[in-house]
């Protein structure tokens, strides 16, 4: 009887297993045969298919030339500071001097730290501090009641600047996690023509 049970849950444990390492094939072969089928398709229809292949590569250097504009531009010297206008973030700690990092694909300064204050509270700080010289906006969300505010000013400049403040405090916690960035007007990409 034993025999019998064992052998009906390795029957079952197996034809559930097996359809997923049959499938585990190259994804390429399978970019490859999705290609081939619709240049087929075109042939037949009398339509000129465009080469795919070729304009994959095309995006491929296009993002390698974009990856090495925004690491030339991160390596490169110079001030490392948030605009003179970026309102102060009330008993701010600063966790270190402010950086150079690359995010969403621009490179931006970011000065990370504490405050004892309420994420709500640095918010409205910010919006008082804003006037009549920048536009604003502002997202207050909770999640698990985690609260996180940001606060998005932008400067009526040319070229236009940003700056976004992030505030997040954990229901347990005493103290708000802040993040302040501002994108750096995005690199010139050079052509190797």
């Amino acid at each position: 009887m034993n025999f019998r049970l064992l052998a009906f849950v390795f029957c079952v444990v197996a034809s559930l297993s097996l359809p997923y390492l049959v499938y585990a094939e190259d994804p390429d072969k399978e970019v490859d045969d999705a290609l081939n089928q619709a240049a087929d398709a075109a042939q037949k229809m009398g339509v000129k298919m465009p080469d795919v292949k070729k304009q994959l590569e095309e995006v491929d250097k296009e993002e390698a030339k974009e990856k090495a504009a925004l690491q030339k531009q991160l390596e490169a010297p110079g001030p490392v500071k948030l605009p003179d206008w970026t309102p102060k973030v009330p008993q701010f700690k600063a966790d270190g001097p402010a950086v150079k990092k690359i995010v969403d694909d621009e490179v931006n300064i970011v000065q990370t730290g504490t405050s004892p204050l309420t994420p709500a509270e640095l918010g409205d700080s910010w919006e008082a501090a804003k006037g009549d010289k920048l536009n604003s906006s502002r997202s207050n969300n909770s999640v698990n009641d985690t609260k996180t505010v940001f606060i998005y000013l932008y400067a009526r400049s040319e070229p236009p600047e940003k700056v976004v403040l992030e505030a997040t405090r954990a229901p347990e916690e005493k103290i708000t996690h802040v993040k302040i960035s501002s994108p750096l007007p995005k690199p010139e990409i050079e052509d190797e023509d």
